[in-house]
């Protein structure tokens, strides 16, 4: 594929032309970053473009007025990260050159983090932004400085509720000002607003807590630095901006008023464009470009493009579990009529959208609010409905811990969905890797935590459930996986592992957890079975272990290779059932995650982890 961007130096030449005027050297380096952004996202393979393009010209009006204000501002959705990367770029924060290494490993996080240069705060986990602002304007007043602090927020955002928590911090704390801009472009990932929670009179709702409030056009560059000027000049409490901005700004194709609202999904939320497409995008926004330039009569700046040279590779048909599972969980949700889906804002992504479209009557969209969902879910199963809880693992296991504690502890039935588990897909960054739902979810009273590989898997566990009262959180991998080699995985009996290597009289146990780590043997196998003291089984059950299986691993060499952090995971589980039950084992390894685990593409993060196939096969020959 061929991607096109316009160079810093062009650009450079265009932010310091003295012949046009500052609002119109904003609208035109508007347009050129709009390019660089979807080249940024096109090249990294991934990215949220929808978000990035509507809060744009949010962040370029932050820079310009921060150039001559000693102050900071920050997104808080974290979305939107191209875009911020773009301008921080053009303001010298960062280097240009990151701009090609977006989502690589040592490149630029999928989500904003403080180990990037003048990155101020972790973003990517949603409704922390204005007590972080809160927190930074409290203490320039308390050390009598003088900077203007901006905290940038998406308007589905808010549907969080810390965000609330932290405005009644400011109704009795009129001596800090922070500046609150609400990127409200209507549409929250991929759904319209209106259709998940419809804050309507949000600006009763802000006056209700005595702040300021104000509505703008969040792509008009004199509106916000005039409101940037007035804010700050007045210093009276904290103002709240609604900024309205159209996700996909700039592009036909992509803006978001061009979509029926009927729509399901808005299309253009996350993920890469066809080739066709791009390049129409491409010319559609050069032309832009050249008609601004030839209009104000400068140069216009010239594209540069960079070749990607795809390799050839193997034609494997791939297994999506998320879709696979969203297909089950439909089947299963059909012939069960007290079943409920519920879902916190990621029906597509966390495999509840079969159900959203086919069994609206059974299905309950909460938007950004595990807590509320699964307290919600407590009421269904006092009243004998199976909730059935849908989120990101590093969301659900870690907002709503003490709820699903809470729940748990009623001795609920309920079946707790944790999608995009495990080190992989890395490109999001550690926000979203979630490799600590075992430690945090695997103490819960009443509850078996297992991951599941496969639609046979699957199919079984809806059918298997129905005979036991307990709860399940169930960790689901969003990596794409080579189907062959998980097609025929069936779910072992309660407490077992499952066998993927099986040599006779084996003096080494090699256990994966994750269906990551488990592509990855299968990308070995053949070679695994060559080692004839070896064999090799997947975890499945992850906090309940029977005592046959710890018996098998009497007087054997453990090694465990585990898609989760090196603290309260699988292999604490298992070495706690070794000790209890007096097992003698020669040695004990694991490979886990040590500290946060890196960004960047799933082949090169594996790697760094040693977690990669090639990795996985030295450590076993080492062993």
């Amino acid at each position: 594929m061929i991607y096109n961007y316009i160079s810093l130096s062009s650009i450079k030449k265009i932010q310091n032309l003295k012949k046009i005027n500052l609002l119109n050297r904003l609208e035109l380096l508007s347009l050129i970053l709009r390019l660089n952004i979807m080249y940024s996202i096109q090249k990294a393979g991934s990215g949220h473009l929808g978000s990035s393009l509507s809060a744009l010209d949010i962040f370029l009006c932050c820079s310009e007025y921060l150039k001559k204000n000693k102050g900071n501002f920050f997104s808080s959705k974290g979305h939107d990260a191209p875009a911020l990367y773009n301008v921080m770029s053009l303001y010298n924060k960062i280097n240009f050159d990151k701009i090609h290494l977006l989502r690589k490993i040592n490149g630029l996080p999928g989500h904003p983090d403080i180990n990037t240069k003048n990155i101020l705060f972790n973003t990517g986990s949603l409704g922390m932004g204005i007590s972080k602002v809160n927190g930074l304007s409290f203490a320039n007043h308390f050390l009598k400085g003088k900077e203007r602090n901006i905290v940038i927020l998406g308007d589905g955002e808010l549907q969080e509720g810390q965000n609330w928590e932290a405005l009644m911090f400011l109704q009795n704390n009129k001596n800090i000002s922070p500046l609150i801009i609400v990127d409200h472009n209507k549409i929250q990932s991929d759904t319209w607003i209106k259709k998940v929670k419809n804050y309507s009179l949000l600006k009763d709702k802000i006056k209700s807590f005595k702040l300021n409030f104000k509505e703008i056009n969040g792509h008009d560059k004199k509106k916000l630095l005039e409101t940037m000027n007035y804010h700050f000049d007045k210093n009276n409490g904290a103002t709240v901006v609604l900024a309205n901005t159209i996700k996909g700004k700039g592009f036909s194709f992509f803006e978001s008023n061009n979509f029926k609202k009927s729509m399901n999904f808005y299309p253009f939320h996350s993920g890469v464009l066809s080739q066709d497409l791009y390049m129409k995008a491409s010319e559609e926004i050069y032309n832009k470009i050249k008609k601004l330039c030839n209009a104000k009569k400068i140069e216009c700046p010239k594209i540069k493009s960079y070749e990607n040279k795809v390799k050839n590779l193997k034609n494997y048909k791939l297994l999506s579990l998320v879709k696979t599972y969203s297909e089950e969980l439909l089947k299963f949700v059909k012939k069960n009529r007290k079943a409920v889906v519920l879902d916190a804002d990621l029906a597509k992504d966390a495999g509840s959208s079969e159900v959203m479209l086919k069994l609206p009557k059974q299905f309950i969209e909460f938007g950004i609010a595990e807590q509320d969902m699964v307290s919600f879910g407590s009421g269904l199963a006092a009243k004998k409905f199976l909730p059935i809880f849908h989120s990101f693992s590093c969301f659900l296991s870690t907002r709503a811990q003490e709820q699903i504690f809470n729940f748990c502890s009623e001795n609920r039935k309920g079946i707790f969905l944790g999608a995009l588990s495990g080190l992989t897909p890395s490109a999001p960054g550690h926000s979203h890797q979630m490799i600590r739902d075992i430690p945090l979810i695997g103490s819960m009273p009443n509850l078996l935590i297992l991951e599941l590989y496969s639609r046979k898997m699957i199919k079984i566990f809806f059918n298997y459930q129905k005979k036991i009262t307990l709860s399940f959180f169930i960790k689901l991998n969003n990596s794409m996986l080579i189907n062959k080699d998980f097609e025929n995985l069936t779910l072992p009996k309660k407490g077992s592992l499952l066998k993927v290597v099986n040599n006779l009289n084996s003096k080494t146990i090699v256990i994966c957890q994750g269906a990551d780590i488990l592509n990855e043997i299968f990308k070995i196998k053949n070679e695994l079975k060559l080692i004839k003291d070896v064999s090799v089984f997947a975890a499945v059950w992850l906090n309940d272990i029977n005592k046959k299986e710890i018996l098998k691993l009497n007087n054997k060499k453990i090694l465990i290779f585990q898609s989760a952090t090196n603290f309260g995971s699988y292999d604490s589980f298992l070495s706690n059932k070794i000790l209890t039950h007096n097992c003698k084992i020669k040695k004990f390894k694991t490979v886990s995650i040590k500290n946060t685990p890196a960004c960047g593409q799933n082949d090169e993060v594996l790697r760094h982890h040693d977690l990669s196939s090639e990795k996985i096969l030295k450590t076993i020959k080492k062993f």
